[in-house]
């Protein structure tokens, strides 16, 4: 999966700050308080209706994105054009649910959600090289990802889809390190995060027992690993998350199970855990986490020739 042919060089540089913050979240409060008033309209006056409000909100969004080109604001311009593209896929899917196609049903996929993920793609590449806001990667990879498992597992993530799940993010991951090897890493940011939770979620669904759950902690050691070799934040979020799964699960449940074992009144054994031990666990995995955290002064220092 390589997506270097379709992304223009000179990428907007975002820079976390207090404006950019407020841009970000200001347009995506708008995005989903956008859907909800749409839905809202569409029920009291009809599905029509509702396919003319979601149209309405995309011209909208997609004329503040230009505007805010013309004004030179790359940033605000990116983030409004990927709210018009997620209003976009809302007016494709609303048009399809008005003319019946929506909830037709093969097995259990509905082939019509192809046409608002095709629309979804096509919009957020055209959006990303005319506007090169590196944002517009996030609907591409979510939409990519969602199209590949649903089509290849047919609407069943649980079993063929979970697998389907950690191939795309493999995928995604690995177009990710290759725009980092081209200096595109701004446009890689997406990639990754996307690739990890895709990974991340598909390996999650197929966990059931003890021993899955223990290999999802040494996953997420892996991912703080892979955050350190390709310096990218996001892996050790998703680590640390998942060292936190691992600590829930071991803590309520895991525990019950050692319990149960024991050579010595097992049959009396209270296989639950008091308030102060199950904060104790938690307190244990904050601190593995800030060890994890710790290595990066060292690894630094090994790093220095």
């Amino acid at each position: 999966m390589t997506f270097e042919g379709l992304l223009p060089v000179d990428a907007v540089r975002p820079r976390w700050s207090t404006a950019s913050s407020l841009v970000y979240i200001g347009c995506f409060v708008v995005l989903a308080a956008t859907g909800v008033l749409v839905g809202i309209l569409g029920g009291e006056h009809g599905s029509w209706a509702r396919v003319g409000y979601a149209a309405l909100a995309t011209a909208a969004a997609a004329a503040s994105a230009l505007w805010l080109e013309r004004l030179q604001r790359p940033v605000a311009a990116g983030v409004s054009a990927t709210v018009a593209v997620a209003l976009l896929a809302l007016t494709v899917g609303a048009f399809e649910q008005a003319i019946g196609i929506l909830d037709v049903d093969v097995g259990d996929y509905q082939p019509a959600t192809l046409l608002v993920e095709a629309v979804t793609v096509a919009a957020a590449v055209l959006a990303l090289r005319r506007l090169r806001a590196p944002l517009l990667v996030l609907p591409v990879a979510l939409t990519l990802w969602l199209a590949v498992v649903d089509l290849g597992s047919l609407g069943s993530w649980r079993d063929a889809g979970a697998g389907l799940s950690i191939l795309v993010g493999a995928a995604l991951v690995g177009a990710g390190v290759a725009l980092d090897r081209a200096e595109r890493r701004p446009y890689a940011l997406w990639l990754h995060l996307v690739g990890g939770i895709a990974v991340g979620g598909g390996v999650l669904a197929l966990v059931e027992g003890d021993v899955p759950w223990a290999l999802v902690g040494v996953l997420s050691l892996v991912y703080v690993a892979v955050a350190y070799g390709l310096e990218r934040s996001s892996y050790a979020v998703l680590g640390a998350i998942g060292i936190l799964l691992t600590t829930t699960y071991f803590t309520f449940k895991g525990f019950a199970v050692l319990a149960a074992l024991l050579p010595f009144g097992a049959g009396e054994v209270d296989a639950g855990l008091d308030a102060w031990q199950v904060a104790l666990c938690f307190v244990g995995a904050g601190v593995a986490i800030v060890v994890l955290g710790l290595l990066d002064r060292r690894l630094t220092l090994l790093r220095r020739p």
